[in-house]
């Protein structure tokens, strides 16, 4: 699994602390959320964010074969 933030941020033109400010969302676990790098994501904060940025899940979360 993928996730997304950094090419939706960019459309955006919102940075992290933006977007976890919007959110409610921790910013280390935005950060952890955009470096890829975290182990699970709760599906609040992934309804959140994709209210916060007007997007659906598939445009956050890609699914890949490993």
């Amino acid at each position: 699994m993928k996730i997304l933030l950094p090419k939706l941020l960019a459309s955006k033109k919102m940075t992290q602390a933006e977007l976890a400010r919007l959110t409610h969302i921790r910013p280390s676990t935005v950060c952890g959320m955009y470096n890829n790098n975290c182990s699970f994501v709760k599906l609040e904060h992934i309804e959140k964010i994709c209210k916060a940025l007007n997007c659906g899940v598939g445009d956050l979360i890609r699914l890949e074969n490993k």
